[in-house]
C-alpha cells in the first residue's frame, strides 16, 4: 500500500469503518478499524526510552500484529545503545541519520523517541514529507517548537500522538468521568507533584572527551550549538542541561498535568510564576527542586483554576498548607494529582483514586463510564492512521499541554511572574522571556 492509497482510505474510512464510539476530548474514533495493510513504521531513537516504546508497541499489537510493519530504524549511536532495537527488527533498514528515514517510500509513519532537543526538527521534517507522527513527551524543546508542530500537523492533516502513555490508562479515564460529572463541585485548585529530584550525574566534567566511534555526535547535537563532547550527556543525563532538556518538569509533568488538563478542559495558562533550587553547580544545569504556579482563565461554565506543580519535594498537603519546600505531608503517594472542589477532594496517581473526606462519599456510585477503555496508546495511533480517525493525544490537545509545561521552565529562568497570551504565544510583560520561548539553531538546522 502506498501513501496515496492510505490517504484515499483515510478520506473514505468514515463511511465503511463501522460504528463510531465517543472518544476522549469529545472526538469520535471509528471502531472496528478498516481492514487494511500494515502501517509501515520507522522508529527514530531506539535505545533507552526508544526501546521502551518498542516493547510497548509489541505488547499492544501482539494480538493484531498485522496492524504494523517496522520497516526502518534510526539511532545516532550504532553501538550497544541501539543493539536491542536492531535485534528486535533485524530485517529493518538501519541508519544513524533521520533524514534518510524521512526520504524512504516504505515509511508512512514515524515514532520519535530521541532526546528533547531533536524532537521538533525530526517531527517537522516528517510531517512535511507526508508522514504521520508519534512523538515522545514533552513534544518539543521550547514553546515556539511546540506551536510550530501544532500548526504543521493541522495544515498537513497528519495523524499525531504525543507519547503520554498514561493517558490510555483506565484509572485516568475514571477520574475524568468523576470530575466531569460534577461529583467534586466547582474545582478552582489543583496540586500536582512528583518526588523525583535531579540526581548528580555520575560524570561531571570531561568536556573534551573523544566521542565513541559508534556515536554520530554531530547528529546527536542536531540544532544545538557546537560544543565539545562530554560523556556526561549521552545516553540520559542530557535531560539536566537546558540546551538539551528541561529537567524533571519537562520529563514528568506532561504525564501528571495531563489529568487536570483533560478533566477540567484546561489549555494554556494566563500567568505563570516559578521558584526553584539548583543543588549542583554546573553550566546550564536545571533546578533540582521546583514549584510552578499556573493560573487558568474561566472556560465556558467552568471557573478559573490555580494549578501548582512541585518536584523534588514531598507529597500533597491535604490540610491545604503549602510552602516552597513542597506540599507538606503525603497521602502515601510519591507522585499524584489533588483536585480540590467545593463538594470534596479527589487524589489520584496512575493507578489509584480516592475521594475525600471519606465519610462524605460513603456508598459512592461512580458515574456510568463515558470514555471507552483504550486499545493502547500506540495502537490507537496506528488504528487512526488506517481509518483516518482521531487520536486522544493528538497535537491539538497535547500541544497546549506541552506548551504549558515548557512555560514553567521559562518562568523559572526569567525569575519573574509572567503574563502569557496563549493566542499569540507571547509573554506580554517580560521581553527577556523571548530568548527562552524560542531557541537559536545552529547554521544548517531549521524547522
Amino acid at each position: 500500500m502506498n501513501v496515496n492509497r492510505r490517504r484515499f482510505l483515510k478520506s473514505t474510512a468514515a463511511g465503511v469503518a463501522g460504528a463510531a464510539v465517543l472518544g476522549s476530548h469529545g472526538v469520535t474514533i471509528a471502531s472496528p478499524y478498516f481492514a487494511a495493510d500494515p502501517v509501515k513504521l520507522a522508529i527514530i531513537g531506539i535505545g533507552g526510552r526508544g526501546f521502551e516504546n518498542i516493547t510497548e508497541l509489541r505488547r499492544e499489537t501482539q494480538s493484531d500484529p498485522s496492524i504494523v510493519q517496522v520497516t526502518a530504524l534510526c539511532d545516532v549511536d550504532s553501538g550497544s545503545h541501539s543493539s536491542r532495537g536492531r535485534q528486535t527488527y533485524p530485517q529493518a533498514f538501519f541508519t544513524d541519520d533521520y533524514k534518510r528515514i524521512i526520504d524512504r517510500n516504505d515509511v508512512e509513519a514515524v515514532l520519535i523517541a530521541t532526546p528533547d532537543h531533536t524532537h521538533a526538527v525530526i517531527a517537522a521534517a516528517a510531517i512535511k514529507a507526508g508522514k504521520h507522527v508519534y512523538c515522545e513527551k514533552p513534544l518539543a524543546h521550547d514553546v515556539h517548537e511546540v506551536r510550530t508542530l501544532i500548526d504543521l500537523a493541522q495544515r498537513h492533516n497528519t495523524v499525531t500522538q504525543m507519547g503520554t502513555q498514561i493517558h490510555a490508562g483506565n484509572n485516568y479515564r475514571r477520574v475524568v468521568e468523576i470530575v466531569q460529572a460534577g461529583t467534586l463541585g466547582e474545582i478552582r485548585r489543583v496540586k500536582v507533584w512528583q518526588n523525583n529530584r535531579v540526581q548528580r550525574p555520575g560524570i561531571l566534567g570531561q568536556p573534551n572527551a573523544t566521542p565513541p566511534s559508534t556515536l554520530n555526535y554531530d547528529l546527536w547535537l542536531g540544532p544545538v550549538a557546537q560544543r565539545p563532547y562530554s560523556a556526561t550527556y549521552h545516553p540520559f543525563n542530557w535531560r539536566y542541561w537546558w540546551d538539551f532538556g528541561g529537567g524533571i518538569l519537562s520529563d514528568m509533568a506532561c504525564h501528571y498535568m495531563d489529568l487536570p488538563h483533560w478533566a477540567l478542559n484546561l489549555r494554556r495558562p494566563t500567568s505563570i510564576v516559578a521558584q526553584g533550587r539548583v543543588n549542583y553547580q554546573a553550566d546550564s544545569f536545571v533546578p533540582s527542586q521546583l514549584q510552578v504556579d499556573y493560573q487558568y482563565a474561566a472556560r465556558e461554565n467552568l471557573p478559573p483554576v490555580h494549578l501548582t506543580w512541585c518536584h523534588g519535594t514531598g507529597g500533597a498537603d491535604l490540610s491545604g498548607q503549602e510552602t516552597y519546600r513542597g506540599f507538606r505531608g503525603t497521602a502515601n503517594l510519591t507522585a499524584g494529582v489533588l483536585f480540590e472542589g467545593d463538594k470534596g477532594k479527589l487524589i489520584a496517581d496512575y493507578n489509584n483514586l480516592r475521594l475525600m473526606p471519606e465519610d462524605r462519599f460513603t456508598g459512592f456510585q461512580a458515574p456510568t463510564p463515558t470514555i471507552p477503555n483504550s486499545v493502547g496508546h500506540h495502537k490507537e495511533w496506528l488504528q487512526a492512521i488506517r481509518t483516518g480517525g482521531p487520536t486522544t493525544c493528538n497535537f491539538a490537545y497535547s500541544g497546549p499541554l506541552a506548551e504549558t509545561v515548557q512555560l514553567g521552565n521559562v518562568a523559572y529562568r526569567c525569575g519573574t511572574p509572567l503574563e502569557y497570551d496563549g493566542a499569540t504565544g507571547r509573554v506580554t510583560n517580560c521581553p527577556a522571556a523571548e530568548q527562552y520561548l524560542k531557541c537559536e539553531y545552529r547554521k544548517g538546522w531549521t524547522l
